[in-house]
């Protein structure tokens, strides 16, 4: 059978996206949603993918869909060691990922859309995802997932609820970035090291560092208020240090250090945002179950992850076996 070409990659997320969890990813994560997450998905979530990866033979093909740091492919590979067997799982992600501590069963690729996959027709038995479908473009993703699916190929994706507890703590996280960003600690940061570099007078100094201190207090004030005040308080804490330390680094490394908290900030906050954005309702999800349908040809279904308290994670959709 004649190989049909990837569709071209024009995706959901741009390189601003990608960029934003480039820097989220480099440290080490498996989990994209804090206290929805952690070091790995929280039970709720993890126990949904080992009860679906049970279901699967020996030798299957998996594709994780916009893996992160393999979480669910992490899940998988720890299931079919549980059963005795082997899965062949191929993790791909349009972010540079970390592939530290992975098993011999996960290939991970970095910097691959699923909008254009570089997969041979037909290469996967079973298709996942875990908070990414839904961040693609799915005009172009969903017939490209499908196009590398063998007859009969399983899916299982979880997405992110707009009605749901993930979402709305994105919301009230990126308030607080926004807070952090527009505020004076930066600026006045920067007015320090700029005193210090052109050599002020002490009551310049003590100007700009009474400046920056009052800063400092009006960032402790907010956090009191916040869902993240770990975020002011490190903010706070790394950049006090990095001042403190002017003499010895160097004018251009404080200010560098400077730059670099703003960056992972805002990286944060582009972060919220492409997850606002990419989040669906219940009539969205259901259409993408039905479009879902059409494209793989099998029975699938919609139901809604939640945690144990009952509040809602997100929206799964799953075929049968």
């Amino acid at each position: 059978m004649e190989t049909k070409k990837p569709i071209a990659a024009q995706g959901g997320a741009d390189d601003r996206t990608f960029w934003a969890w480039d820097q989220y990813w480099r440290d080490g994560r498996l989990a994209s949603c804090g206290g929805e997450g952690g070091a790995a998905y929280q039970a709720a979530i993890t126990e949904g993918w080992r009860e679906f990866f049970r279901t699967l033979p020996d030798g299957s093909r998996i594709l994780d869909v916009c893996t992160g740091n393999g979480a669910v492919a992490r899940v998988a590979e720890e299931t079919a060691r549980e059963r005795g067997i082997r899965f062949e799982i191929e993790a791909f992600d349009g972010a540079v990922i970390t592939q530290s501590g992975s098993g011999s069963m996960i290939h991970f690729r970095s910097r691959v859309r699923a909008e254009a996959l570089p997969y041979p027709d037909e290469s996967f038995d079973v298709v996942v995802g875990q908070y990414g479908l839904e961040y693609t473009d799915l005009e172009r993703s969903l017939p490209e997932l499908a196009r590398v699916s063998a007859p009969g190929c399983r899916v299982r994706f979880m997405t992110h609820a707009r009605e749901g507890v993930v979402v709305e703590q994105a919301r009230r996280q990126l308030e607080d970035a926004r807070q952090l960003l527009d505020g004076p600690l930066f600026p006045a940061a920067r007015l320090v090291v700029d005193a210090c570099a052109d050599g002020a007078s002490e009551d310049g100094l003590r100007s700009v560092t009474r400046g920056y201190n009052d800063a400092v207090r009006q960032m402790e004030e907010a956090s009191k208020h916040s869902i993240e005040p770990a975020m002011y308080s490190n903010a706070c804490c790394v950049l006090t240090h990095a001042l403190s330390i002017q003499r010895q680094a160097g004018s251009r490394a404080v200010m560098d250090k400077i730059d670099d908290v703003e960056a992972s900030v805002r990286a944060h906050a582009e972060r919220l945002n492409a997850m606002m954005r990419a989040a669906l309702d219940e009539t969205s999800a259901q259409a993408l179950c039905e479009r879902i349908v059409k494209l793989w040809g099998h029975e699938t279904e919609m139901g809604a992850g939640r945690r144990e308290d009952g509040d809602l994670l997100g929206w799964i959709i799953e075929s049968g076996a």
